[in-house]
């Protein structure tokens, strides 16, 4: 299971991030922006991934994955089974979360080191 402590590193170690807490559970941001949460319980994180990017992983593994929609009409992210996930996975999509938040010009400077 990827927990808290595995979260964590992952998006700490992309440049600008910070832990913030979101509506009282751990969170992760970028230039002021959401990239990733716990949910209540701990079992389940929200990435904020591309609607395609969502839908790819819906499809391919829909026991793993589920988009997450505001009000059945706004998109927010892509709900992990922080059970079922693997590590090089979930280390995959908070960077893709990353790159979905972050300023271009950040992304380009992380691409060029």
């Amino acid at each position: 299971m990827i927990s808290l402590a595995d979260l964590r590193g992952y998006a700490m170690a992309l440049p600008d991030v910070v832990e913030q807490t979101h509506f009282r559970l751990p969170g992760f941001r970028v230039a002021d922006r959401l990239l990733a949460h716990l949910e209540k319980g701990g079992a389940h994180a929200i990435v904020c991934v591309g609607q395609a990017a969502a839908g790819a992983a819906v499809a391919d593994q829909p026991d793993v994955y589920e988009e997450v929609w505001r009000n059945g009409r706004i998109f927010v992210g892509l709900r992990v089974d922080l059970t079922r996930v693997t590590e090089e996975r979930m280390r995959e999509l908070v960077e893709q979360a990353w790159r979905n938040r972050a300023p271009k010009r950040l992304v380009a400077e992380y691409d060029g080191r």
